[in-house]
């Protein structure tokens, strides 16, 4: 892990390493792949780091450092919102991609077609409501015929599923 006291056999320098890579793309990845930038991140935290002084990443464990060096936890924090972020992007631009996909494949969509039973069934509904307006229900004006049979055998066959009055 980077942030460890190391000697550089480049340039000579000894002192704390950094981490490789470059957190600019931590942050681009994170805002648009999560994962790959999780692994990334992973990758720049592995091993000694490189050297402060020249960026080489031919370094050695060394004890020779006075102080300790603070941690980059806000490094980790500021990952994490991010990734946060970039995950919520991710997710509505995924939303309003299949709604607007859905949306032109049902531009032109035919309306659903009937049964012959859901066809009967509103005739039936509309020749009952027909009927009760008339004052007709449930029985007919001559007194013993049943409206509803009536109305079944007038929605027979309904090619439309509206009552058609006698």
């Amino acid at each position: 892990m980077a942030n460890k006291c190391v000697s550089c056999n480049n340039c000579g320098h000894t002192g704390w390493s950094e981490n490789r890579g470059n957190f600019l793309i931590t942050i681009v990845l994170a805002i648009f792949f999560v994962v790959p930038a999780i692994i990334y991140e992973i990758w720049r935290r592995t091993g000694l780091g490189v050297c402060e002084s020249c960026g080489s990443d031919l370094v050695v464990p060394s004890n020779s450092c006075a102080t300790n060096k603070p941690s980059d936890v806000g490094d980790l924090i500021i990952l994490g919102v991010l990734g946060v972020a970039g995950g919520i992007v991710v997710v509505a631009i995924y939303a309003l991609a299949g709604s607007a996909i859905n949306a032109y494949k049902n531009r032109n969509a035919p309306e659903p077609q009937l049964s012959q039973r859901d066809l009967e069934g509103n005739c039936l509904r509309s020749g009952m409501s027909y009927y009760h307006k008339q004052g007709e229900y449930p029985i007919l004006k001559d007194g013993k015929t049943l409206a509803l049979d009536q109305i079944q055998k007038d929605c027979k066959g309904s090619k439309d599923g509206k009552y058609k009055a006698p």
